[in-house]
């Protein structure tokens, strides 16, 4: 596989490598548009790649997603990603951060980043040291900021559009779901689900996560199946809310769900397999959209608006409307939500970036 045709076949400007050997510190970052503005993008930390050339995929793939994501939700901003293939169970520590802040002040502002999986609060005030390219507030919400709780509220909403598409009715008592992934993200949506009256299947190689569901959730019914066949149940939504790269095309063959909508970015092997689930009758709701609700919170600055407690899902609300314009007019042009949504985005890029040729 050839690295400059990964990057022409999705348009990236730059695909950047870094590593310090002191702190073992394995850096991966992708650039994809900076014609609206400076690239926005997660810091995530994982080690569960098959291959160097399967993070750095998942890598473009995410910094693409974040170019739309932006455009979504019109903002002045492009989309990049940081990749740190290490453990984060394990790897942290206040140098392994501070270094990785120093690689992001080299860029000089072209990357500002923000904590996404594996990374948290005390990474970020490590990084910080360092570098001021964040969007991460350490002021906000005394200290820390519900990021996976707007996430999770933001996929509840992108779910509850496609439910109203599916079956007329956006109440999600009585429907079925299988949620892949019990991080934060996965926590906090499945405790939304439980008081909406949802039936549960749920999965996650981390048996504390598991454990910490169950307690949250006393006297619910959950029901508690493998990473890889909770994939298989017969559900009206399967939720991935975890690592990427879990649906080949033989897996694809196998699903029995209705839709596909969760906070997970690159859940198929090749991005062609998207259209290959929409021809099978199988609703895929586009992760540039049901992910974004972090981005509906940043300002024209890109710096956060405050969220206080309980108003999560109202700030996040938008994206049910904007989800189920995406599948309004999905159906009536008889082409998946995912190219409607791609388009759509690309389109203001495209347009801005004419803009920005303007001599001022």
């Amino acid at each position: 596989m050839k690295l400059f045709e990964e990057m022409e076949k999705r348009e990236h400007e730059e695909l950047i490598f870094s590593y310090f050997e002191e702190v073992g510190l394995k850096l991966i970052i992708s650039l994809h548009d900076t014609t609206p503005g400076k690239a926005v993008g997660g810091l995530r930390m994982n080690h569960l790649y098959k291959s160097d050339m399967n993070a750095i995929i998942e890598s473009l793939r995410l910094s693409r997603s974040m170019s739309f994501q932006s455009a979504t939700a019109d903002l002045d901003s492009g989309g990049g990603n940081a990749l740190l293939l290490g453990d984060s169970k394990r790897d942290k520590n206040e140098a392994y951060f501070r270094a990785l802040g120093r690689f992001i002040e080299s860029l000089k502002g072209r990357l500002i980043i923000y904590p996404d999986m594996g990374t948290d609060v005390q990474d970020f005030k490590y990084i910080q040291r360092e570098t001021s390219y964040t969007i991460f507030d350490k002021d906000l919400n005394d200290g820390s900021r519900p990021t996976s709780l707007i996430t999770a509220c933001g996929v509840y909403w992108g779910i509850k559009a496609c439910a109203k598409k599916l079956f007329g009715v956006d109440t999600l008592a009585g429907r079925s779901f299988a949620v892949q992934g019990l991080g934060e993200v996965g926590r906090a949506l499945v405790d939304m689900l439980l008081k909406d009256g949802a039936t549960l299947y749920v999965s996650d190689l981390v048996y504390d996560n598991i454990k910490e569901v169950e307690d949250l959730n006393p006297g619910a019914e959950i029901n508690i199946l493998s990473p890889e066949e909770i994939l298989f149940q017969e559900v009206d939504f399967l939720v991935p809310c975890a690592v990427g790269f879990i649906i080949d095309r033989e897996k694809l063959h196998r699903l029995k769900c209705k839709a596909i909508a969760g906070a997970a970015y690159t859940i198929f092997t090749e991005e062609e397999l998207i259209e290959e689930v929409h021809r099978r009758g199988i609703l895929y709701a586009p992760a540039l959209v049901i992910s974004a609700g972090d981005f509906f919170l940043l300002n024209r600055n890109l710096k956060l608006r405050d969220v206080e407690k309980g108003q999560e899902k109202e700030m996040t609300r938008i994206i049910y409307d904007i989800m189920l314009n995406i599948l309004d007019r999905a159906a009536g042009q008889d082409i998946s939500p995912y190219q409607v949504a791609v388009k759509a985005a690309g389109e203001r890029i495209k347009k801005v970036g004419q803009i920005k040729n303007i001599l001022c």
